[in-house]
């Protein structure tokens, strides 16, 4: 065997490994809060040894921290391919992908944030809200002034959340109707919020917000 093919044994076995200790973890978490999941009892449920979750993580929480990095950056990946100077048509883009992203590769993390009663995973994904706010924020804006960050994570987290609801939700809307009302929601937003600063504030910032 080659050492290229050897390599890429090793990191299907890898793949593999994570994905049984993640869908593990997922599994104990709708019985009981992560806070009382021993290691022991995770890896007996992945069926692999102590040694084999060590050689991955540190802890269980370093799992969660590695979903959020993956999630971050499949996020990047779709934010990049998308042409964000029309906002409602970038809004809608987005939301059809950022559908995609989780109903095919994060099922089983937004599944578990609905039966979240104590708000954990939830909490936790502040962080990827706050990733998405960095991606999008040198996209929105020239500047990287204040009034721009603040509006930047307004938007975003608006976005985000708005999309949760429904996706926990979906009765009443398909996805092209939520994505296009996440649109709307979006362009009106930024479009009002240019107006508002050129109100209260200099023709910089009004220029800043109408030339996202």
């Amino acid at each position: 065997m080659t050492e290229s093919a050897s390599r890429h044994d090793s990191d299907k076995r890898v793949i593999r490994t994570k994905k049984a200790i993640k869908a593990a973890l997922f599994r104990i978490m709708e019985e009981k809060d992560i806070s009382s999941i021993s290691i022991s009892e995770l890896t007996q449920e992945a069926n692999i040894n102590r040694r084999t979750f060590y050689t991955h993580y540190r802890n269980i929480t370093d799992i969660l921290d590695e979903i959020e990095g993956d999630l971050v950056e499949a996020l990047r990946k779709l934010i990049q391919g998308i042409d964000l100077r029309a906002s409602r048509q970038s809004a809608y883009d987005l939301f059809m992908g950022l559908n995609s992203l989780i109903t095919v590769e994060f099922d089983y993390y937004f599944h578990l944030m609905r039966v979240d009663m104590r708000g954990m995973l939830m909490s936790r994904l502040k962080n990827v809200i706050k990733g998405m706010t960095d991606m999008l924020l040198p996209q929105l804006c020239e500047k990287h002034g204040e009034n721009a960050a603040v509006i930047s994570a307004f938007i975003v987290g608006g976005f985000f959340n708005m999309y949760l609801e429904w996706h926990n939700h979906p009765d009443g809307l398909n996805i092209e109707e939520a994505a296009e009302l996440a649109g709307d929601m979006v362009g009106l937003c930024i479009d009002n919020v240019g107006i508002t600063l050129v109100r209260n504030g200099t023709d910089d910032e009004y220029d800043l917000m109408r030339r996202a």
